[in-house]
């Protein structure tokens, strides 16, 4: 995982590390089937097992867990009501014999420990304005004193103007898909009862590359589908893209799920319904309907999705109960039926009932099947690619001719740019696969989005790429190539040249020759020509070449430039050793203590010193003790080792946060407290040092106390203290708008201007 943190921007962090620190609020990111929900859940199950454990208090989370879904936390203006109701919800099937009390919620759960909610499914609510209600709410609970409540908010990738509701200061996790090796491990897990399963992982892992399916396998949810059809049957043919894989896996539910024997289940439920009918024709209508219903109930599940995607949230049996196929007999009570839908939803495994509803295992799922009721027949497609695509070329035949039967309701517009990119992929499958005219014109209506809007139909393609869409191979690499030598694109032109690459066979090829060109192209930025060698680098057989363009890049450039450079080739497997090389000769050429480009010096011996080369520890160490210079570069030189937790800067670091003489350099002393703090055995030092700046009225660098605020917010354990101070510099003074504005940065309250 990945961890968008002030001073920790895309630094990979253990995926537990969303629900420690002190942060009021945090966001988990991930795309369709990242794992968001299992770790939410994983998390919870930790935290009770410590307790039913009796662990010591000292060696429990410091958040007490509790999960809820963002559906229903919309829906209930109180938020420890809706808590109360998460948790009745979840633990009534397992024998809970009371409530909670009405203000359980209402106050933290033990001293010094608040309750973490773990808010799951934003992206599930499908208002735009109730989303964003709900993350303001959010914000304002956050932004309390004191507070019994953390958030973690567990989405897919949202518009930033939504998220940015939550304030410009909360962290933001992101989820990573599978390593080769994490996936390797996973299919052990999950081959363990095949013999000789380490063979079977060689065969499965390289079955997922002959199909395509590698990158696909990355996502935790694909995985959990395509290892257990693997070993279900070693035999069978890998699935075709992710559509594919959702069709084996319905498949495979129903296939093993013998021991349920759904249709000796459906067959008793009918006979119990028409049992309760004593006429004989009432009899007879009962039994009637009801093989109806269970002869439809695929198409049925299909309806139900599609119902949900669109924002019906009435109980899975009342919107089977109005559909055309599902009609009720005169004689038969409408309990007696809802009753009677139920028992035949519950054992199809595709389902979930919880609090007398049913749910789709999981968001994907619920996606895949209203994806096949939006692409059921010709005119069903035909009406979709319309609503997708309403000012596409009409083909030479015209649109079909409208069928007698009257079109359902028209559901939710779709709008491909804007379309969740994990249902958007199910519905173009679904209007691609039957190969006739109505694929054809949504090929065409691509074609047309690409010619007027070439940035957005690049994400649009890359994305439905990433997810094994089963988009036409000569459709994807006309657009990509083109795309990669439109200069308008710019740094997005390697984007579309690692998506040609992806696509494969021959286009592998072309693919890697665009990322080798457009490392050479000076007319990009010097960070994207970077960023196209690194991509090459990552394709087999190519690391030397990358490697190469690397070194030239490098070569007779600013020292900042060949920072960038220089720092990509260190990450490059086996380059290391050059990389160091050259950042050692560059310190070495100008004699110390004359620095020529400082801060760029200082950043390649902080690089030097995070690869644990010595020659970058003691030029650090070196510009941390050079009294010479001033406590701003000695500091953020310091700051490098303290990140390390290298002692040796401490006794300096100590020296220079503390501020006496007005003649001081007082954002000095705020940096070197700044640095102090990330030292384990000093924390609390720089702490004080931040508080004590922060606190000072007599400073006469303000604006240095808001800054010496906002770093000891940072500081685990202090934030409280911090918004405590920046609260007082935003009552009045100078300081009152930059203050104003640090506060609201971290979610906190300020006084109106």
């Amino acid at each position: 995982m990945t961890g968008d943190m002030p001073g920790a921007v895309g630094e990979p962090v253990p995926a537990e590390a969303v629900f420690a620190g002190t942060d009021r609020i945090r966001v988990l990111l991930a795309t369709a089937g990242g794992g968001k929900s299992v770790l939410l859940r994983q998390h919870l199950s930790d935290g009770a097992a410590g307790r039913l454990a009796g662990r010591v208090h000292d060696q429990l989370p410091p958040a007490v867990p509790v999960l809820i879904r963002a559906t229903a936390l919309a829906a209930e203006p109180l938020l420890s009501r809706a808590l109360e109701a998460a948790v009745i919800e979840e633990l009534g099937p397992y024998g809970l014999r009371d409530a909670p009390t009405a203000d359980f919620f209402a106050r933290p759960p033990a001293p010094g420990a608040p309750w973490l909610v773990m808010v799951d499914g934003l992206d599930e609510v499908p208002d735009r304005t109730t989303r964003v209600t709900l993350l303001e709410r959010l914000a304002r609970e956050g932004g309390q004193e004191p507070s019994p409540y953390r958030f973690v908010v567990a989405t897919r990738p949202l518009p930033d103007d939504e998220l940015a509701r939550l304030g410009p200061g909360v962290g933001r996790f992101e989820l990573q898909p599978f390593t080769p090796a994490d996936l390797r491990t996973y299919a052990r897990r999950c081959f363990r009862d095949l013999p000789h399963r380490d063979i079977h992982v060689q065969v499965f892992t390289a079955g997922l590359g002959a199909s395509g399916l590698q990158e696909l396998a990355r996502i935790p949810l694909m995985a959990s589908m395509l290892c257990p059809l693997y070993a279900a049957d070693p035999t069978r043919s890998r699935p075709e893209g992710r559509t594919g894989a959702y069709r084996s896996f319905v498949e495979m539910l129903y296939e093993q799920n013998t021991h349920k024997n759904v249709g000796a289940t459906h067959a008793e439920a009918i006979r119990v319904l028409a049992d309760r009918h004593q006429i004989p024709r009432d009899q007879q209508a009962a039994e009637r309907a009801a093989r109806v219903v269970r002869d439809e109930l695929p198409d049925l599940i299909d309806r139900l999705a599609h119902e949900r995607k669109n924002g019906n949230t009435a109980p899975a049996v009342v919107i089977l109960a109005t559909q055309l196929h599902v009609r009720r007999p005169d004689k038969v009570r409408p309990a007696l039926w809802n009753a009677f839908l139920g028992d035949l939803l519950r054992p199809t495994g595709l389902l979930a009932e919880r609090a007398g509803d049913f749910h789709f295992l999981h968001q994907t799922l619920l996606e895949y099947h209203a994806a096949r009721h939006a692409t059921r027949d010709v005119q069903a497609r035909a009406e979709l690619l319309t609503r997708l695509f309403p000012h596409r070329p009409v083909s030479a035949g015209g649109d079909p001719a409208p069928s007698p039967v009257p079109p359902s309701p028209s559901p939710v517009p779709v709008r491909p740019l804007a379309a969740d990119p994990s249902y958007l992929g199910f519905l173009l499958n679904g209007l691609l696969a039957p190969g006739d005219h109505v694929a054809a014109d949504t090929v065409r209506a691509l074609d047309d989005l690409a010619a007027r809007n070439a940035a957005g139909a690049l994400r649009l393609l890359a994305d439905q790429i990433r997810m094994r869409t089963g988009l036409p191979t000569d459709l994807l690499a006309r657009h990509l190539t083109a795309f990669s030598r439109d200069k308008q694109l710019d740094g997005s032109r390697i984007l579309a040249a690692w998506c040609l690459v992806v696509v494969g066979g021959r286009h592998r090829g072309e693919g890697a020759e665009l990322l080798a060109g457009l490392a050479d192209d000076t007319a990009l930025t010097f960070e994207d020509r970077v960023r196209a060698a690194t991509q090459l680098a990552r394709m087999k057989g190519y690391l030397p070449r990358a490697a190469k363009l690397l070194l030239r890049m490098a070569g007779g450039r600013p020292l900042g430039d060949r920072l960038k450079a220089g720092r990509a080739l260190g990450e490059l497997a086996g380059y290391r050793g050059e990389a160091i090389a050259m950042f050692t000769h560059l310190l070495n050429r100008d004699p110390l203590p004359l620095y020529g480009d400082f801060y760029e010096r200082m950043d390649m011996a902080t690089v030097l010193a995070g690869w644990g080369n010595e020659r970058g520890t003691e030029l650090l160490l070196h510009m941390t003790n050079d009294t010479a210079l001033s406590f701003r570069r000695r500091a953020r030189a310091a700051l490098g080792l303290a990140r390390l937790d290298d002692e040796r800067v401490a006794e300096p670091l100590s020296a220079m946060a503390v501020y006496d003489d007005p003649e001081d350099d007082i954002y000095g002393s705020v940096l070197a407290a700044r640095a102090l703090a990330q030292l384990s055995r000093h924390r609390e030092d720089g702490a004080r040092a931040l508080a004590r700046i922060a606190g000072d009225p007599e400073a006469w660098d303000s604006l240095a106390r808001v800054d010496a605020a906002e770093f000891l917010a940072a500081v685990d354990g202090h934030r409280g203290e911090a918004l405590a101070l920046l609260t007082r510099l935003a009552g009045g003074g100078t300081t009152r708008l930059y203050a104003a504005k640090a506060l609201a940065k971290l979610g906190g309250h300020h006084p109106t201007a």
